[in-house]
């Protein structure tokens, strides 16, 4: 493991604990916060460790729009909930998270993280925040992808879900919601035909027998003849 990978995996981790200790010193590190912190800090290390941006690419499409609602969703997931936690300026959007409301967050939390990892794993180097396709592209059919098209989209989902419990904000909790739900709902039909583009009938097959975010109910087989 070089150098650079080491820097690029230990900035999660200094981030969140700066985060922390600028709450613990403003005396507001509650249990919440702590949580957010320990799940965006697994999240952010996951994806440096699978980061594939010195890949060549072979197609990209709309750049500019990408890169905004990208940035969009860094807003909604990463940067108001860091004010929120570090600073008094989302003070007054602040809201009280009772113990249950806590443990409603840790289920999405434990298994987004995991649904995260494990879409990474399997994807492999095909994995690109934005609307492209590296020139090694595969379809990847195996793993967890042989029941959802799109589980990193899913994995997400459940981590701005936790978010919004965990934070206590009316602002930063539901911000990284609604910011990735924009992104999902301008980028998915888009996704799926520059993949039946690139794969055709391959992908045809595919999605013929999976879900996009949810696994697909499995139909019930025709009885025999009587």
């Amino acid at each position: 493991m070089g150098g650079r990978t080491l820097r690029r995996l230990g900035q999660p981790v200094l981030i969140a604990l700066g985060l922390a200790a600028a709450a613990a010193w403003r005396g507001e590190l509650s249990p919440g916060i702590v949580l957010f912190l320990t799940m965006a800090m697994i999240w952010a290390v996951i994806r440096s460790w699978y980061d594939t941006d010195h890949l060549p690419v072979s197609a990209r499409h709309r750049q500019g729009r990408e890169r905004t609602l990208v940035f969009l969703v860094g807003v909604g997931m990463l940067y108001l909930p860091a004010i929120a936690v570090a600073t008094p300026f989302l003070d007054f959007a602040r809201y009280g998270t009772p113990v249950w409301l806590l443990a409603l967050g840790a289920l999405p939390a434990v298994c987004g993280i995991w649904l995260f990892w494990l879409s990474h794993a399997d994807l492999g180097k095909n994995w690109s925040p934005v609307l492209e396709l590296r020139e090694s592209h595969a379809l990847v059919t195996g793993g967890i992808y042989a029941h959802i098209r799109h589980p990193m989209y899913a994995a997400i989902f459940l981590i701005v879900a936790a978010q919004f419990a965990f934070l206590g904000n009316l602002l930063a909790g539901p911000a990284g919601l609604l910011a990735f739900a924009l992104l999902y709902l301008d980028r998915i039909a888009s996704e799926e035909a520059m993949m039946a583009d690139r794969f055709g009938a391959d992908w045809t097959r595919y999605v013929a027998k999976t879900g996009r975010i949810l696994p697909m109910a499995k139909r019930p087989h025709a009885d025999g003849a009587a």
